[in-house]
């Protein structure tokens, strides 16, 4: 009857180490599933949905509708050109993280130049887009953004010069693993130039 008692007991014991083996096994399993599956998600290419403006639509991956574009390039030449002494770095700085890798070496030159002419004049700026239009909206093609626009210019206050703009600005898809995917700015002209001659 003991030695029996033994067994069943030995016999208990074994049983349940082999539920245990076979569960800490099956998990495992589980768990290198759910890295892999995991790794899988983090690892490929997502679609970009590029969402229009003024509410429910349908947004199609990788397609651009127009007025998103039209809504980014007015609102990067308004940014870029709507400034004070006291924002004019501020602005500089959100601009240059909307640029092209291949701009953002030239343009920090520039805007330290343009930073230097602001505060020694007092100059500030307001430019208002009135119209602009989408040109090459094809799938992979860069966006052409032609715009018409006021700037009105002040030295320390007084209001030196209302004049009307013309700019093209070039924009395209930028998808980088790990960086928020997007818009960026190619190319950028401006006509004419922002400067304190002429007033």
């Amino acid at each position: 009857m003991v030695i029996s008692d033994v067994v069943n007991v030995w016999g208990h014991k074994s049983a349940q180490a082999a539920y245990r083996e076979v569960a800490i096994i099956l998990l495992s399993g589980v768990l290198v599933l759910l890295s892999i599956a995991v790794l899988w998600v983090v690892t490929r290419e997502r679609p970009i949905y590029y969402v229009p403006m003024g509410g429910p639509g349908i947004a199609h991956a990788g397609v651009i509708p127009d007025d998103v574009v039209v809504a980014y390039a007015t609102e990067w030449l308004e940014t870029r050109y709507t400034f004070q002494p006291a924002t004019v770095k501020a602005k500089h700085a959100r601009i240059l993280q909307s640029l092209h890798p291949r701009l953002t070496v030239r343009f920090p030159v520039q805007a330290e130049q343009e930073a230097a002419m602001v505060k020694e004049v007092k100059l500030s700026s307001q430019l208002t887009v009135l119209e602009a239009v989408v040109y090459l909206s094809t799938p992979q093609a860069p966006l052409r953004v032609q715009m018409t626009a006021r700037r009105t210019l002040w030295i320390g206050g007084q209001e030196v010069r209302d004049e009307a703009v013309q700019a093209e600005i070039i924009l395209a898809p930028w998808v980088k693993h790990g960086d928020a995917a997007g818009l960026v700015v190619l190319d950028v002209k401006v006509t004419p130039p922002l400067s304190v001659s002429g007033t």
